[in-house]
């Protein structure tokens, strides 16, 4: 112990000291050490430190060396085998591929799990042994990561040369048929375990059964798509999209597949696929094949057949796809392939075949017992052949089973069969049939719905069905016959209707007469059919209604109304009645609106019907309704109006108010449509006047006026008393005043409205604001000329002062207007010389009238006759022709000289204003002669011997005188010659009177003077001339020269010149 304590001491000395001196280089220690022996005795030797040192490190090392050696050759081997032996392997996937003759390329993931937690490396060539098939070698070393927990995947891509072609198309037969296959692989592996500068191990054994999923029969295959539309007129083609699930991890080049399909055990053709170089993928895998169906036999042609009707109406076919020997394009896998049989189900065109109905036509025939309705109709039918454009498919017959619905309800059931079919084109048929039956279900109910909408569809809004049910065709294909059943029919269907009679158009009307208490009409119309299909009814009647307020205003019974697509011009015959008497003025609305050209609403229409188990007619008719517009009659119903007299007075209270009192034929014609009795009762009149194209200038209401209607004339006679008429305009009223008076004729336009109670058929109608527009033409005064004023006698009232007489003066007017004044006011005319215009005075009318057309009219007029300076000679003159009985041409004027209208009523201003009467002042003649005779002293013997021989120079006259006048005349003198001529003729002078005697005539008093001396200055000629006639009684003598007279009290004219003309002549008498 003492021994062991000694040389820790040392021990710890020596570290101390060599601590101490870690900055100097290291000297050995001269220091000797004790060894002892193993025995516990000290019978060592001593030796020097350094030296046991490195003994003791040499014997650790080689202790190390030995258990290296140790462990890299005896006990890595054993961890290796032993790793090796509990590694699993698996196959993440496995690509078969660029298959040759003999060998392929075999592209895999190969999985190493639980390869322990040694770090190693495989080193290449790794060469497997897959069964005794052929060898796969593994050219890149392969390292495992040493984690037991970890994966190595180990990429391979070699090829895979079979060294046994039987084993291996057993080999691939089983990968084929088989769920799963278990791979024996073998393999001597060298193996260089942790790192790359380790010993590696060869012959390592590498023995492993590998369980893979094999492909299982491909038992999960399916046709995705089928397309036929390669098919040509002989041959059937098809385009197959087939899905195949591949189960297992194998991914494997076939090459081109081939397989031949049955159906039934029954060949129908092949088909194989599109690509030559197919690879069936784990998973899913869609392999795009062309094939052909064909057949070879009947029996064969039988299948083909079936498989093609279930494609055609939407069954499905179990098909089966047998591999032959040359399943593939790869010899080294067709042995191993043939026999693979997939099931596969055929599906169904996935497409609709009848695409599309169109109907061309259809003819629509309610049963009006029954409910069903008689259909005809030419369909064009849209098939979307499988074929494709160049294989036809020729129908030749078709059946058809189907249900008409209309809102998801049945409306009823078609059953047509055995219909030709004429193909149009590649893919549209054309088909007709006629009166088959559509069996009405639901009572008729949908039905009801359906015609309404029906008849309401337009090209906007069609109606909208559809023909659900089957069909069967007959025809050819390109193999041979076709008869397929059960073709699916399910289209939606729009058909255009009767647009809601929405463009009903009535072409005329007319009114036929009479029938109980209607009227009978008839209509033509026209009704557009905007679709296609046509619809005949029988044996119905429609209300006739106005078409704002809906007022019936008669029926229309109905035998037959057939509607065809297009135009359709129809006529109809109805009753007009109301069904109560309170609808009567509705009815006269509507007479007057179509009379007078207006545009009214009318509507045909029939009730919902209510009835359980009605007809087809009555659930077709049921609400029906159609609308039209009722254009009036484009004619004038007032022909003519004339005007038999027209009155006017003006108010004497108010002169510018105007009263028409008159009598009016009016022409009234119905139409030459409308024939019926009726009768007009009373009448209002609203119309105003217009002059020229001027605006309107007067308006006259004539309200509820009886008339005398000639019904065989047509024509209704007016007549009216002081009713007031408003003038509107007074300029132009002026105007045609003034056309009226001054001229031959005037026209004036009276357009309004008349209202007409007639009598008809099925009542009093009145006929409302029936337009009246009329020109007349009336016959204008035109100044009175031509003599249809006369101025009887001029009667001289009296002396105003010794320049103005006041006269009386008698006017004869005919008249040769209508038009008569009632009530004309004042008129008052300037009396003028109608040579100078020079004025005699004034002749005041008040009031002033006119008769009614060609009735005379008698004026009593007063005037002033004045002297003036200006008027002087011409007024002398007038004077002196009067009392000679020489008429005068005179001119009144309606401007006075003062430059007023001689017219109390303004409205007529103009008229006077411009008025140039011209007419003759009557001279004193006939019984209003001034000098009536002359009567001569009974002559003596001698003065009748006497006178022949010169020797009697005077005789003694009386003279007859007559004063016409209502004032008295005083002649004051006398200075006359007398001549024994029927004119003045100096050269037959019989004597002169020279005679200053005053006396006086009273008025309308005949006086005979006092005898009057005549110096006879005659020719002995002329008085032996005279004798005989004056012995006889009847000479004339006519008179010459001036007179001196007064009128009245103080108008005095001196020297008036006076000639009369043949004054009878005679002898006293006893």
């Amino acid at each position: 112990m003492d021994r062991i304590k000694s040389f820790r001491r040392l021990s710890i000395s020596n570290d101390e000291s060599i601590n101490q001196s870690d900055h100097l280089s290291l000297i050995p220690s001269q220091k000797k050490i004790t060894i002892c022996t193993f025995c516990g005795r000290y019978k060592g030797f001593r030796m020097s430190c350094y030296l046991f040192l490195s003994f003791c490190v040499l014997f650790v090392l080689l202790i190390l060396l030995l258990g290296i050696l140790f462990v890299l050759y005896v006990v890595v081997p054993i961890i290796v085998r032993s790793t090796i032996d509990k590694t699993q392997l698996a196959f993440r996937s496995v690509n078969i591929e660029e298959i040759e003759k003999d060998r392929f390329r075999l592209r895999a993931q190969l999985e190493l799990s639980r390869t322990g937690s040694i770090p190693a490396t495989i080193i290449p060539p790794f060469i497997i042994h897959v069964d005794n098939v052929g060898i796969v070698t593994i050219n890149e070393s392969i390292s495992i990561k040493g984690d037991s927990s970890a994966t190595t995947v180990v990429p391979i891509d070699s090829p895979f040369d079979v060294i046994n072609i039987t084993a291996f198309h057993n080999f691939t037969r089983s990968l084929v048929f088989q769920s799963n296959v278990i791979w024996h692989l073998k393999a001597q592996a060298t193996i260089q375990p942790l790192t790359r500068h380790m010993l590696s191990y060869s012959n390592i054994p590498f023995n492993k059964d590998v369980s893979l999923n094999a492909l299982d029969g491909l038992q999960n295959v399916s046709i995705r798509s089928i397309n036929m539309n390669r098919s040509t007129e002989h041959q059937i083609y098809a385009d197959i999209l087939i899905q195949i699930i591949n189960p297992s991890i194998f991914s494997i080049d076939v090459g081109q597949l081939f397989f031949t399909l049955q159906y039934n055990n029954w060949s129908i053709g092949y088909v194989e696929s599109s690509s030559h170089n197919v690879t069936i993928h784990p998973g899913e895998n869609s392999i795009q094949c062309l094939g052909e169906l064909q057949s070879n036999s009947p029996k064969s042609y039988q299948a083909l057949s079936t498989v093609i009707q279930n494609f055609l109406t939407g069954q499905i076919s179990q098909v089966e796809a047998l591999a032959g020997p040359n399943v593939t394009s790869y010899p080294l896998l067709s042995i191993g392939m043939m026999g693979l049989s997939l099931n596969v189900h055929m599906p169904p065109f996935n497409e609709q075949l009848i695409v599309s109905l169109n109907f061309n036509s259809m003819s629509l025939i309610p049963s009006t017992i029954e409910q069903q309705v008689k259909l005809s109709a030419s369909i064009n039918i849209k098939i979307n052949s499988p074929l494709g454009r160049n294989s036809p498919l020729n129908i030749q017959t078709m059946d058809m089973s189907v249900f008409l619905l209309f809102e998801n309800h049945s409306v009823g059931m078609l059953n047509v069969s055995q219909v030709p079919v004429k193909q149009i084109d590649f893919e549209t048929f054309t088909t007709k049939f006629d009166n088959e039956y559509l069996i009405l279900t639901d009572h008729g109910i949908t039905y009801e719905k359906f015609t309404q909408q029906f008849i309401q569809a337009n090209q906007t809004n069609p109606v909208q069905f559809r023909l659900v049910g089957v069909a069967s065709i007959v025809g050819t294909f390109a193999l041979g016959p076709l008869n397929v059943e059960g073709i699916l029919v399910e289209n939606d269907i729009s058909l255009v209707g009767l647009d809601g009679f929405n463009d009903v158009r009535v072409d005329d009307i007319s009114v036929d007469g009479e029938e109980g208490n209607a009227l009978r009409i008839s209509i033509n119309a026209t009704i557009e059919n905007p679709g296609v299909t046509s619809v005949q009814l029988q044996n119905f009647s429609l209300h006739m209604a106005e078409g704002n307020n809906g007022t019936i205003l008669g029926q229309v019974p109905i035998d037959t109304l057939a509607i065809q697509p297009g135009s359709n011009k129809i006529a109809l015959k109805g009753f007009l009645s109301p069904l109560h008497e309170s609808d009567l003025p509705v009815i006269g609305e509507f007479f007057s609106a179509y009379l007078n050209g207006q545009t009214q609403s009318v509507r045909l229409f029939h009730n919902e019907t209510s009835e359980q188990n009605a007809s087809a007619l009555d659930l077709t008719i049921s609400g029906l309704s159609m609308k039209a517009n009722l254009h009036g009659i484009q004619t004038k119903l007032i022909r003519q109006v004339n005007v038999l007299n027209f009155g006017i007075e003006f108010d004497s209270n108010d002169v510018n108010r105007v009263y028409i009192t008159g009598r009016l034929a009016v022409l009234f014609e119905l139409p030459s449509n409308v024939h019926m009795i009726f009768k007009v009762l009373t009448t209002s009149i609203d119309f105003t006047m217009r002059f020229k194209d001027g605006p309107k200038m007067s308006r006259m209401n004539l309200d509820n006026l009886p008339v005398e209607h000639n019904q065989t004339t047509n024509e209704i006679l007016v007549q009216f008393t002081k009713q007031e008429l408003i003038v509107l305009n007074k300029e132009y009223f002026e105007e045609f005043a003034a056309n009226l008076v001054l001229t031959k004729n005037v026209s004036v336009i009276i357009e309004g409205l008349t209202t007409a109670v007639a009598a008809v058929r099925i009542g009093n109608l009145t006929l409302f604001n029936i337009p009246i527009n009329d020109t007349i033409d009336l016959v204008g005064y035109n100044q009175f000329d031509n003599g249809h004023l006369t101025i009887d006698n001029i009667d001289i009232s009296g002396s105003i002062s010794s320049h103005a007489l006041s006269l009386r003066v008698k006017t004869r007017i005919i008249n040769p207007s209508v038009v008569n004044i009632i009530n004309g006011g004042r008129l008052t005319l300037d009396l003028c010389d109608i040579m100078n215009c020079t004025s005699f005075g004034t002749v005041n009318i008040d009031p002033f009238y006119l008769q009614p057309q060609q009735n005379l009219t008698y004026l009593d007029a007063e005037g002033i006759f004045l002297l003036t300076e200006q008027n002087t000679i011409v007024a002398r003159e007038f004077i002196s022709n009067m009392v000679c009985g020489i008429d005068t041409n005179v001119e009144l004027r309606g401007t006075l000289p003062d430059n007023t209208t001689g017219t109390s009523i303004p409205l007529l201003s103009l008229a006077i204003g411009g008025l140039r009467i011209h007419t003759l002042a009557p001279g004193l003649s006939g019984n209003q002669s001034f000098i009536r005779e002359i009567i001569v002293k009974k002559l003596t013997a001698e003065q009748i011997i006497g006178i022949p021989l010169g020797l009697v120079k005077v005789l003694l006259i009386r003279v007859r005188l007559m004063n016409p006048f209502s004032s008295s005349i005083t002649i004051q003198g006398m200075h006359i010659r007398a001549d024994f001529s029927s004119v003045v003729d100096k050269d037959h002078q019989v004597g002169l009177v020279e005679d200053n005697t005053s006396f006086i005539i009273n008025p309308h008093q005949e006086l005979i003077t006092s005898y009057i001396n005549v110096t006879l200055s005659a020719k002995l000629s002329t008085m032996i001339a005279l004798l005989g006639p004056l012995f006889a009684g009847n000479a004339h003598l006519s008179l010459t020269g001036f007179i001196d007279v007064k009128i009245g009290e103080s108008f005095i004219l001196i020297q008036l010149p006076l000639t009369v003309l043949n004054v009878p002549t005679d002898q006293e008498h006893a």
